[in-house]
């Protein structure tokens, strides 16, 4: 959604872009059937979003200043600040492209990284960021341009509450969140492939069979607010971060804004365009003055077909079709969007290699009759199995059901080479971005299971933040490098002493796992649990959740000197003046609050419910730690 003139929707403004949408739409059929697309080419090109990590390797939001700095067009902004998005040149498919495309993209990373170290700031190449966290999703962190808040009042608007989110994987989380600044989590390599128009709707419907097991092949983003959930988890996330769907009646379909789709295509490009006008609500307009597309077309000249393009913009199919207009000739290309930022830059020109090799493998005989071979709600099964699953899974190929990373080796691989040699990429230029994708699959090592075998590692020793911060660090330290991740090693624990500020804050030490009473419980009941966890303290919370008072041990026993009541309620003796503290407050004033008032624990506190506990020995061994270092 590259226009920047872009404003809410009134009637006046609406009436007059739905004119020139539907102008363009006219238009793009027009081009379509008297042969103006752009045919007989084919490019590739790519979009690299990257995050930008503080020296604590926590967000910096240096982005605008990045930014402003470097002063190079192919860089941008994205929606928070602290990412930031570049764009290469497409260049045409044949001898060179994958190196010259490799050698761009290591160019502009190192660009990138070098004016962010001038701004305390370094780079990471990653599908979600393992060490953001809720605090730093807030409205404030947003990049400071007029589209992105627009959009995200409007949306916020129309769905009318705050958004839920809802992942459930090996953890889960169900929380509430007030912007779309979620969606900034996600962080991609968006691959992009022009098209002939007359081949349009088989190649689409082509690309969307192989998003299972291409995806399956190149998940990178697991982890997400310490929990682990999806092997991609930003397919979820992604699409629940912008949900302006209501619940309400389950009996009508409608589609969310992120989707994979739902049928095949059958006729050209103009289908897609069609039916998401038809399907999903104008949410923005922009002033488009001068003449409408079929005006100009009758001149001979080609529209850029503004309207069609915004529109398009605010929608995020995974595989996303595109019209563009390059050196004055008009083009439609496919944009890969499932595709995970990272961890290497070699580690993402395999999987572009892998998918653009396929997408010029397509089979003859699939043409026109994909129903025949494939049943689209098994191909969307796919996908959505790979997002969950990465390799360990099953997928159904031909009517056949096959191991993912089988499929992969046995099929898709040599399919790969062909299609990259039908396009004249000679094979010592491809062969080792295919040896990587091969070599991943022997050794069952994605992205997103380096990342879960560390965490799991490093958690015998460190909490979650911990562990976190030691696997960021050695993405961080490895993502420019020319090691692959099927090659990466298990973090180490003795780099922890390295990361400046580690417990700056409440949430680096609190504990999440709560065990609560509620302040109709018996007495007995929260006398037991503490025995029970070996606890002196627990929350007590009402049946909304909030935080009312805190109940100790010790304010039983005194409570049972005076009153000899077995049926006693936790509120009969409850304390109702609680000293709190916030997750993002500071761990040091924290602990001496505790020191001057002589306390063991204290409730963390969000939105008056309680979503954490500091004590007295998680700041001991804090400091064990530290002194051992």
């Amino acid at each position: 959604m590259g226009d920047q003139q872009i404003s809410p929707l009134s009637s006046q403004t609406k009436t007059e872009f739905l004119r020139h949408l539907l102008d363009d739409i006219a238009a793009l059929e027009y081009m379509i059937d008297n042969g103006l697309i752009e045919s007989g080419v084919t490019r590739i090109g790519a979009e690299q979003e990257l995050c930008l990590l503080q020296p604590d390797l926590r967000p910096a939001g240096s982005g605008p200043d990045i930014l402003s700095g470097i002063n190079e067009p192919h860089f941008t902004a994205e929606l928070a600040q602290w990412n930031l998005e570049i764009n290469l040149d497409p260049c045409d498919a044949g001898p060179g492209c994958l190196k010259n495309m490799d050698r761009q993209l290591n160019e502009l990373l190192k660009l990138a990284d070098e004016h962010a170290r001038r701004h305390d700031s370094r780079i990471l190449l990653t599908g979600i960021l393992p060490t953001i966290r809720k605090s730093e999703l807030d409205f404030k962190y947003m990049t400071p341009n007029p589209r992105y808040r627009i959009l995200d009042a409007i949306i916020k608007e129309l769905r009318g509450e705050d958004f839920s989110l809802y992942i459930e994987g090996v953890d889960e989380i169900n929380l509430k969140h007030s912007s779309i600044l979620f969606e900034a989590c996600n962080t991609s390599f968006q691959v992009h492939l022009q098209i002939d128009p007359a081949e349009f709707a088989d190649k689409y419907n082509w690309a969307q069979v192989l998003a299972g097991p291409v995806l399956a092949a190149c998940v990178n983003s697991p982890v997400l607010l310490g929990k682990e959930l999806w092997s991609e988890t930003r397919i979820a996330l992604f699409r629940q971060s912008i949900d302006i769907r209501h619940a309400g009646n389950d009996i009508r379909d409608k589609q969310p804004r992120v989707a994979f789709g739902y049928g095949w295509l059958k006729s050209s490009a103009a289908e897609i365009f069609k039916n998401d006008v038809a399907f999903y609500q104008l949410l923005i307009a922009s002033k488009l003055e001068g003449e409408h597309s079929m005006e100009l077309l009758s001149k001979g000249k080609i529209p850029l077909l503004r309207a069609m393009t915004l529109h398009n913009g605010t929608l995020y199919k995974w595989n996303r079709a595109c019209y563009g207009v390059g050196n004055g000739k008009p083009h439609l290309r496919i944009e890969n969007r499932y595709l995970s930022a990272g961890p290497t830059p070699h580690d993402e020109m395999a999987n572009a290699a892998l998918w653009i090799g396929l997408m010029e493998a397509m089979p003859e005989k699939c043409k026109s009759c994909w129903e025949e071979y494939f049943n689209f709600q098994e191909v969307r099964s796919n996908f959505l199995k790979a997002a969950r699953n990465g390799l360990s899974n099953e997928l159904t190929w031909f009517g056949k059901t096959l191991d993912a990373g089988r499929l992969i080796l046995e099929q898709l691989l040599p399919m790969a080479e062909s299609g990259l040699q039908k396009i004249g990429v000679p094979r010592e230029e491809y062969a080792g971005y295919l040896n990587t994708i091969e070599q991943r699959m022997l050794k069952k090592r994605t992205g997103a299971s380096w990342i879960i075998d560390s965490l799991r590692s490093l958690r015998s020793k460190n909490t979650v933040d911990e562990s976190m911060l030691l696997i960021t660090q050695y993405m961080q330290e490895n993502c420019l490098g020319a090691v692959p991740v099927h090659e990466w090693e298990i973090p180490k624990q003795k780099t922890l002493a390295s990361i400046p500020n580690r417990y700056a804050r409440v949430d680096s030490i609190m504990v999440t796992n709560l065990v609560t009473v509620r302040e109709d419980d018996m007495l007995d009941f929260a006398d037991t649990l503490m025995a029970w966890n070996k606890v002196h303290h627990l929350p007590v919370e009402n049946l909304k959740g909030e935080l009312t008072g805190i109940v100790s041990k010790r304010d039983i026993e005194r409570f049972r000197e005076q009153d000899d009541n077995n049926d006693a309620l936790v509120t009969a003796c409850m304390t109702t003046q609680i000293v709190s503290v916030a997750p993002e407050a500071s761990l040091a004033e924290a602990e001496q609050t505790m020191l001057d008032n002589g306390f063991g624990s204290m409730p963390v506190v969000r939105d008056k419910c309680v979503v954490g506990l500091i004590t007295a020995n998680d700041i001991r061994a804090m400091h064990r730690k530290l002194n051992s270092e």
